[in-house]
């Protein structure tokens, strides 16, 4: 009986196989591609925010914001680490710091559940309580609600929101109500009780700041203005930083909110030099 297929003696090969290794693929782009010319790096760098911007007044932190400062009409996150996001007491006072300084002599809504904002407190940050209009709801569901009808009614400068949860779809709103009439939204992340949940998304604010206690320098016997370790964690059409600031205060001299006593080091180009 035949097989259904023909035999075949299998010789070995004499030559044993070489493997060698493959070319480079070559796609005929320079190994360094050369940098932009300068007006095509001015016509793509990022537009001036539309309401215009608060300006830090030092080059260290406005380089890192497009438009050269904190940009007005928009929604803006400011948080902090530990017990400081149950207390709001670091937010607070950044928040008053930027507060004071954006559309005087418009009214500021400060809108929280707890009513423990010192109002004596806030000149010392460059905020005058005369402007303050408090409002006091019931849960975060009434916080935002509060603070997009303020935004939509047009009539105040800044309105300042203390919520621990805040999704996209309600931070959509609040930009929205803060592109209408040019008002700047500052939302300060707290828990009050310790009952902390991080965000499933992500909020369309333009800026994200993280505020950590600093020693402040005494001035005789007097404890020095508040100092912070100040970190700018996202900035839309910018980059992050970090940096040791204190309170302008309410001088005549300070228009600016804050003063930097120094920079940190850059983390990214210090990862770059030990790839390198």
């Amino acid at each position: 009986m035949r097989p259904p297929f023909p035999l075949v003696r299998c010789e070995p090969d004499p030559a044993p196989l070489s493997i060698r290794p493959a070319e480079p693929v070559r796609t005929g782009l320079p190994s360094r591609v050369p940098m932009l010319p300068a007006h095509l790096r001015q016509t793509l760098r990022p537009a001036a925010p539309r309401w215009g911007v608060l300006a830090f007044g030092d080059p260290r932190i406005d380089t890192h914001l497009p438009g050269g400062g904190l940009a007005l009409g928009q929604l803006h996150e400011i948080g902090a680490a530990g017990v400081e996001s149950e207390t709001g007491v670091l937010p607070a006072g950044f928040a008053a710091s930027l507060a004071g300084r954006i559309a005087p002599p418009q009214p500021v809504f400060w809108i929280a559940q707890r009513a423990d904002l010192y109002p004596h407190g806030l000149p010392g940050f460059g905020l005058d309580p005369a402007r303050l209009v408090l409002v006091r709801p019931d849960d975060d569901a009434g916080t935002l609600a509060a603070m997009e009808t303020a935004l939509r009614e047009g009539a105040a400068g800044v309105v300042v929101g203390e919520v621990g949860r805040l999704d996209r779809v309600t931070s959509r709103r609040l930009l929205l109500a803060c592109l209408r009439h040019g008002a700047t939204c500052l939302v300060l992340r707290r828990w009050p009780h310790g009952r902390r949940t991080e965000d499933r998304e992500a909020s369309l604010a333009a800026t994200r700041w993280r505020l950590a206690p600093v020693p402040s320098e005494r001035e005789g016997r007097e404890p020095g203005p508040p100092r912070w370790h100040l970190a700018l964690t996202q900035a839309r059409g910018g980059r992050p930083g970090e940096w040791i600031v204190e309170a302008a205060g309410g001088g005549e001299d300070a228009a600016h909110p804050v003063r930097v006593v120094a920079a940190l080091a850059d983390p990214a180009p210090e990862a770059d030099r030990r790839a390198g």
